[in-house]
């Protein structure tokens, strides 16, 4: 996101300072000019408002969060668009985050953790009883007010974030406080904050995460399959009670933690209560005697004879230990001095082999001798499906199911190395369909990027003697020098970069059409979209021959009156019949006025027909169907 000037103007804010900066945004320091307020003003990357739906996503999860009105969580104010830029205004709470608290090692008592959790937990039970769900709950999110209140920040982005980001190829969230469920994909439910909510108890008790590893497929393996370490074994001096609420927040199977933030906040209450409601230690007047109360109690009732008598015996017997203690003790007779031989100790055993680290490395190390057969077999199945994958391009361009495929191979290392067979086989079963689907992906970006370089190809040899030629035939030689090395995203970008410089100078000639008539009728509405965002008509009938004279003028007045032009074609399911095809298709048109002014958008549905010539798909005829 590109960064923003100080004291720029947002809508009716104006920005003062940068508070921080992260992958949902940029947050400043701004003041509302109308209500003359400080706010903390976050601006939303690009990405999350790129189409119209994802924009209205944005406002409806912001919504969503905005009717949250609670004193531990941070209220939202206002949300809007201005200039292209999304926002989110919220109440500017001055203090620390719970994160920066715990990396400094702030010595705070075990009450006032205590007090911190009870107040996130009052915050969760709110909003949990109102439906929503947090999903990114972590100490960063914490924040602690300058007069010690807590604060729940960024209610309903982190939805916003798996939205937009799921087909990236990027791994949403923080893993080391994410569920099990939300690595795998499955239902996100309260529990899921409340695991959220142990790992922060966890690391605020003992200043480490309970999940830790040197890679992010580690920390998954660690949230999927391995229990932490327990908790009294770095902090001795808390509760085993504590250690039990704890461990049942970052419980695996979310039906075996806590429901519901209530019952989880209710447990904590009765410790901390217990810490701080003991009943103190009775200070005791000097006694010459150090008999316990109740007997003390029962001598001084009793008749001064009785005491006399006891008194007495009990005066004989301290005489009597006394002359034994003082007695003489025969000693035995020394033993003769014994020669000792000493024989010289046999040599350390060698030191074994360092546990291997990394997945890659438990793959290399050797299978232990007399491993099951049947649990090689599988293995084997599993290391082929992932060498598919990485030859596919899965692993140089981290596609979406390649984190979760690792993890599961990672496991069944680690177990087959452990001698748990049966987890082994569960986890080698399961990698196949996950390296298979990761293979799926790895290909699917790389039939995008050869796409996009057919597209820009003929755009480029069209350019000729153009000044803009040659920066095109770069882009499109570092677009086809990245296709071979795999790295498909980075390719496709740069190819769309030659395509763009061609289209911004009136030149959008026709791709090669594939063989397959559905297939070669995509691609003819994509050099569609590309022709009218050349806003030349010459373009335009080089795709519809056909065009009459009045749809050429009417196409040059639109261009007259727009600029910046976006255009989609999504067509519903295309009939063929011999060398024609008929189809219904969905434009839109998204575009600013010359006059300047904000994007307008236009959708209209088109009954379109197409016919084969030698050339390739082209339109034949197009009908307006109105909106």
């Amino acid at each position: 996101m590109t960064k923003t000037e100080r004291y720029r103007r947002v809508s009716k804010f104006e920005l003062h300072d940068m508070i921080g900066e992260g992958a949902m945004g940029v947050v400043w320091k701004a003041y509302d000019t109308v209500i003359r307020r400080y706010v903390a003003l976050k601006l939303l990357p690009t990405r999350i408002g790129k189409t119209s739906d994802a924009r209205q996503r944005f406002m409806r999860e912001a919504r969503a969060a905005g009717v949250l009105q609670h004193p531990n969580l941070v209220t939202l104010y206002d949300l809007g668009e201005a200039e292209g830029q999304l926002y989110i205004a919220m109440e500017l709470v001055e203090g620390r985050d719970l994160s920066a608290m715990i990396a400094a090692n702030d010595p705070l008592a075990l009450e006032r953790k205590l007090d911190i959790v009870v107040e996130v937990l009052e915050g969760l039970a709110y909003a949990h009883e109102r439906g929503v769900i947090h999903r990114d709950i972590k100490p960063s999110n914490i924040r602690i007010a300058a007069d010690g209140r807590v604060k729940i920040m960024d209610f309903g982005i982190a939805r916003l974030q798996t939205a937009d980001m799921t087909g990236s190829g990027a791994i949403v969230g923080t893993p080391n406080y994410m569920a099990p469920e939300q690595v795998t994909n499955g239902a996100i439910t309260a529990a899921t904050d409340l695991f959220s909510v142990g790992c922060l108890l966890y690391e605020l008790l003992s200043y480490r995460k309970p999940f830790e590893g040197e890679t992010v497929h580690g920390v998954l393996y660690q949230v999927l399959t391995t229990e932490p370490k327990p908790l009294r074994t770095m902090a001795p001096s808390i509760p085993a009670a504590l250690e039990r609420v704890v461990a049942k927040a970052l419980n695996k199977v979310p039906e075996d933690r806590y429901q519901s933030a209530r019952p989880m906040q209710q447990a904590v209450l009765g410790i901390r209560a217990a810490l701080s409601g003991a009943e103190p230690t009775e200070r005791l007047p000097p006694r010459w005697t150090t008999l316990p109360a109740p007997i003390l109690r029962l001598v001084t009732h009793t008749p001064l004879r009785w005491r006399v008598a006891v008194l007495s015996a009990l005066a004989v017997v301290a005489l009597i230990l006394a002359f034994v203690s003082y007695s003489p003790i025969m000693s035995p007779a020394p033993e003769p001095p014994r020669i000792v031989v000493t024989h010289p100790s046999p040599p350390p055993p060698p030191l074994p082999a360092p546990d291997p680290r990394t997945l890659d490395e438990m793959i290399a190390a050797p299978v232990a001798r007399g491993t099951n057969p049947a649990l090689i077999a599988l293995r084997d199945s599993a290391l082929a499906s992932r060498e598919r994958a990485r030859r596919a391009g899965a692993m140089k361009n981290n596609v979406r199911s390649l984190a979760l495929a690792e993890a599961m191979l990672f496991t069944a290392e680690q177990a087959r190395r452990g001698g748990n067979q049966a987890k082994a086989s569960n986890a080698y079963v399961g990698a196949v369909p996950e390296y298979r689907l990761a293979r799926i992906q790895a290909i699917a970006l790389r039939a995008e990027a050869h796409n996009a370089i057919e597209r820009a190809t003929p755009i480029v040899k069209a350019l000729a003697t153009r000044p803009v030629a040659a920066r095109a035939a770069t882009s499109l030689a570092r677009a086809e020098s990245l296709y071979a090395a795999m790295d498909y995203p980075l390719a496709k970008l740069a190819a769309q970069d030659a395509e763009q410089v061609g289209v911004a100078t009136g030149v959008a000639p026709p791709t090669p059409q594939p063989a397959d008539p559905r297939a070669a009728i995509g691609v003819l509405l994509t050099d569609l979209s590309r022709a009218v965002a050349s806003e030349h008509v010459e373009n335009l009938r080089l795709l519809f021959p056909s065009m009459s004279t009045a749809d050429g003028a009417s196409w040059s007045a639109f261009f007259e009156r727009a600029t910046r032009l976006q255009a989609s074609y999504t067509p519903e399911p295309i009939t063929v019949e011999n060398r024609v095809a008929n189809a219904n298709v969905l434009a839109v048109y998204r575009f600013v006025p010359r006059g300047g002014g904000a994007q307008h958008e236009e959708r209209t549905k088109l009954a379109m027909s197409f016919i084969s010539t030698p050339g390739g798909w082209r339109i034949d005829s197009v009908r307006d169907l109105g909106k």
